[in-house]
């Protein structure tokens, strides 16, 4: 009985250690080795430039906010979008950094830190919109087909409306997406409109329905944050400390418009209303 109790006793301890240690590492990490960065390439958040550099308005942010702290990134992994938040949960990375919008059920997987923009949604078409699609409820209301990025918050605003699975086709990439915009396979995209901008600059057969901001009757501007396992509040309000100063002043403005961002698409919501809704 005293060796099946031991064994238990051993067993927690080595599991609440390994849980606090995935969750607590990340102000170590940052301050030693450097932070693990997980990014999903995707204008104007976070990309590789024609120089081959990693650049993007999530990116340069972390970088000025972890230099802030005295810190260091130690690496940058490209990742797919589904694969962000269980590789942050695992201990693999220590911050998501890829414009992820704050939502409810995301709240409850990861800690965000403070917005740092808020952008209103549009659709991309094919050129001349010959379904006429306008939002998402245009999309439901015609019986039309949608894709967005697996697992994204817009393929959640979608079903929200009331769109059928059978007219939800969630892809794992943007060129995968756009090629079914061409092909005729799907009908729109749903997104954002800085994300849109970048796609309209490299492909002149698609074109961008005006900007709206609300959804099923609610109003929607999508906020995005960076985000960290859970158990890093030490380090999220030193974090959060210097990100409140640095978004929207100056130079986090002079950001926005390196990469197409406009001043309109500053942060409206905070992070603690996002999560409570």
């Amino acid at each position: 009985m005293k060796k099946i109790f031991l064994s238990f006793f051993v067993l927690f301890n080595f599991l609440f250690v390994s849980s606090t240690s995935i969750a607590g590492n990340v102000m170590d990490n940052t301050m030693g080795d450097g932070i693990r960065v997980a990014y999903y390439n995707w204008d104007p958040y976070g990309y590789v430039d024609a120089n081959g550099k990693l650049v993007g308005t999530d990116y340069e942010t972390l970088e000025y906010v972890i230099g802030k702290m005295g810190g260091k990134i130690a690496s940058a992994e490209d990742v797919e979008w589904g694969a962000l938040i269980p590789g942050l949960k695992s201990g693999r990375f220590d911050v998501v950094s890829a414009g992820m919008f704050v939502t409810p059920k995301r709240c409850k997987a990861v800690d965000f830190s403070s917005t740092q923009f808020g952008i209103r949604n549009t659709m991309l078409v094919q050129k001349g919109n010959p379904k006429g699609v306008t939002d998402y409820e245009s999309i439901r209301d015609k019986g039309l087909t949608v894709t967005a990025l697996g697992g994204s918050a817009q393929i959640g605003y979608a079903k929200s409306v009331g769109i059928p699975d059978s007219n939800i086709v969630e892809l794992p990439d943007l060129a995968t997406m756009i090629e079914a915009i061409r092909s005729g396979r799907v009908d729109a995209i749903g997104g954002t409109t800085p994300a849109a901008r970048a796609v309209l600059a490299t492909n002149d057969d698609i074109e961008a329905t005006p900007a709206f901001s609300e959804i099923g009757g609610k109003v929607n501007v999508s906020h995005g944050a960076f985000a960290f396992p859970k158990g890093n509040e030490d380090f999220l309000k030193a974090f959060n400390a210097i990100l409140d100063d640095f978004v929207g002043s100056d130079a986090h403005k002079a950001l926005f418009a390196k990469h197409g961002m406009t001043t309109d698409e500053q942060p409206v919501s905070t992070t603690a209303e996002l999560c409570a809704k």
